[in-house]
């Protein structure tokens, strides 16, 4: 047999020897990777669960330092009751309770976001012998109105006045205001007496 033949059946012999003893590992390794058992994939930093909320008052209230954390928290563990009232209940009541008119929503929330630096007041107004309250305050330099309904808390950007805030109030709810007393968190820690006012329309 000629020598360049026997090289050739030498290497051939070899490649299938190497390509056999490569496929036992392989096929070892795969039987191995369908064995191992099934690691959750690792949620991208934004998927993540959110810390829960604590359940002291004062830690909570660091915690729910943006509009939307304290619209979600109010969303997902408060709700809005029919009452008769001629106090609302104060911050830390309301906490406890975790129900109550929207008088003491207005309350909780406007001194939530005052102790997290933003400005915030109750807007109280009266329509067709009814008293409904919301909470306006200033986000990220854009006026919003807070509300609450059976529904839930949410937002909506109310324009540069109050004027503004009660047309839009009408046209959501259908109705005509006729009187507003604001009030809203003191340097103290007080509440400002509210002082009942004619809208000027």
């Amino acid at each position: 047999m000629p020598k360049e033949k026997k090289i050739i059946i030498f290497f051939l012999i070899l490649g299938m020897i190497l390509l056999g003893i490569g496929g036992y590992f392989l096929s070892g390794w795969f039987f191995e990777q369908l064995s191992a058992p099934i690691s959750p994939t690792p949620l991208h930093p934004t998927e993540k669960e959110k810390p829960p909320i604590s359940e002291n008052f004062e830690e909570a209230i660091k915690q729910l330092n943006t509009s939307q954390k304290l619209i979600d928290y109010l969303n997902e563990n408060f709700k809005i009751e029919d009452r008769e009232q001629t106090e609302p209940f104060l911050p830390r009541e309301f906490f406890e309770k975790k129900k109550g008119t929207s008088w003491d929503f207005t309350v909780f929330t406007s001194y939530v976001l005052w102790k997290n630096h933003y400005d915030a007041s109750i807007v109280r107004y009266k329509y067709d012998g009814k008293i409904n309250a919301v909470v306006v305050f200033r986000d990220k330099d854009l006026p919003k109105t807070i509300i609450f309904t059976k529904e839930g808390t949410s937002i909506y950007p109310h324009g540069w006045s109050f004027e503004e805030m009660f047309q839009k109030e009408e046209q959501r709810l259908g109705i005509k205001i006729t009187e507003y007393a604001v009030s809203y968190w003191t340097d103290k820690g007080e509440l400002w007496p509210e002082k009942w006012e004619k809208r000027n329309q």
